[in-house]
C-alpha cells in the first residue's frame, strides 16, 4: 500500500449507556461518502475477552489477573457494580489504544466509543495518538437518565454506570462537551461535525 495520509481520531469518552454507539452510527451516516470507522471499548476490549458465562461466573466475581466486578453501595445506599481490571486485562486496554492509533496511522478516520475506567488508560491513549489530529469529546448525561437507559437496556447490572459516572472523565480538558439526553443523537453528531470542520 502506498503511504497513507494519517487519519483523524475522535474519542467519545463517557459512561456506559450514555449514547456513544448511537452517536458513532449517526456521525458515520452524516459524514458519508467520507468513511469514518467506528471502533472502541466494545469491539477492542469487551468482545476480545473470555465470555462471562454461568459456568465461570464465580471467577469474574473475585480478584483475578483479567478483570472482575465488585458489588457495593454508595453513601446514599445506591448499588454500585465496579469493574476492576487486572494485569492481564490492562494489556488488552493498552493494546486497544495501540489499535486506535494504528487505524489512524493507516489513513483511517476513526470515531471511538471510549470508557476511561482508569485515567492511566486515557493518558496512554493521548500519548499514542499525539502524532495524529485527535479530538476528545466528553459525552455527558444526567445520572437519572443514564440509569433509566441502563435499566431499559438490561445488558449491564444496575449500578454499573453509576460506579464510573464521575471518574470516567478524569481531569482532562476536552475539546468539546456534548449533552446526551438533552440533545438528540442527530444534533450531537452535527455538533461534532461542525467542530471538526470549522
Amino acid at each position: 500500500m502506498k503511504d497513507a495520509k494519517s487519519g483523524i481520531i475522535i474519542v467519545l469518552n463517557g459512561p456506559s449507556c450514555s449514547g456513544k454507539t448511537s452517536i458513532q452510527k449517526e456521525f458515520q451516516r452524516i459524514m458519508m461518502p467520507e468513511l469514518w470507522v467506528k471502533i472502541g471499548i466494545n469491539n477492542l476490549f469487551e468482545q476480545v475477552m473470555p465470555d462471562i458465562i454461568i459456568d465461570t461466573i464465580s471467577f469474574w466475581q473475585s480478584s483475578n489477573s483479567i478483570r472482575w466486578i465488585e458489588k457495593s453501595e454508595d453513601a446514599h445506599g445506591n448499588p454500585l457494580v465496579t469493574l476492576h481490571v487486572g494485569v492481564e486485562g490492562e494489556k488488552v486496554a493498552y493494546a486497544m489504544n495501540s489499535a486506535i492509533a494504528g487505524y489512524a496511522a493507516n489513513g483511517c478516520n476513526v470515531i471511538v466509543d471510549y470508557v476511561a475506567y482508569d485515567k492511566a488508560w486515557l493518558a496512554d491513549l493521548e500519548k499514542k495518538c499525539a502524532s495524529f489530529k485527535t479530538y476528545y469529546v466528553a459525552v455527558e448525561i444526567a445520572l437519572d437518565i443514564l440509569e433509566q437507559r441502563e435499566k431499559m437496556r438490561g445488558t449491564f447490572p444496575v449500578g454499573y454506570a453509576r460506579s464510573h459516572y464521575v471518574g470516567v472523565y478524569g481531569d482532562k480538558k476536552y475539546d468539546l462537551v456534548v449533552k446526551s439526553g438533552e440533545d438528540t443523537v442527530s444534533e450531537i453528531a452535527a455538533q461534532i461535525r461542525s467542530y471538526i470542520t470549522k
